[in-house]
């Protein structure tokens, strides 16, 4: 669980992507999804500073990860899958998706103090930040423009409805 630093830090980091977003054009659902790429990103990079940290971290990260992609799938994609100007972009996003879900168990399966994690958690974080950028430089705008403000208005709250139930379970 992160401390009130590792907090601050996270939740920081995710209103400086809101606000990068919001200027690029995005709402609703693109920013939430840029926000919580920025809180994300942040807990990484702390979890890698060293075993302890990421002993700390690893499980918050963990449940944050996997649940803004299981609600993404769930909520967002299924919408631009639906449309021919973004079904590429929705399968492409799930094989980016698989990858990534493949990466967490991997990690998983290592012993925190081993250099095989910390390569591998290091590949993760990588995957992560290609991962965010490419949505919210690439996909993101498109997908909007497809589906117009409204809908990405709309979507927000199916998409946290989501995420929250999902991370509940993990």
């Amino acid at each position: 669980m992160p401390n009130r630093i590792d907090s601050m830090l996270s939740h920081g980091m995710g209103k400086v992507k809101a606000v990068k977003a919001r200027l690029s054009g995005l709402v609703g659902v693109f920013k939430t999804l840029a926000e919580q790429h920025g809180e994300v990103t942040a807990l990484l990079e702390r979890a890698k500073t060293s075993d302890e940290k990421f002993t700390e971290l690893w499980p918050t990260n963990r449940r944050e990860l996997l649940s803004h992609e299981k609600a993404e799938m769930r909520e967002v994609y299924p919408v631009l899958r639906a449309r021919d100007a973004t079904r590429q972009l929705a399968e492409h996003h799930d094989a980016e998706a698989a990858k990534l879900e493949q990466l967490i168990a991997n990690v998983d399966e290592l012993a925190v103090a081993s250099p095989a994690r910390r390569e591998l958690f290091q590949q993760l974080i990588d995957t992560v930040i290609e991962h965010a950028h490419e949505e919210e430089t690439d996909i993101f705008p498109k997908a909007q423009e497809a589906i117009g403000k409204s809908q990405a208005e709309d979507l927000n709250a199916k998409f946290l409805g989501a995420k929250r139930q999902i991370a509940a379970t993990l």
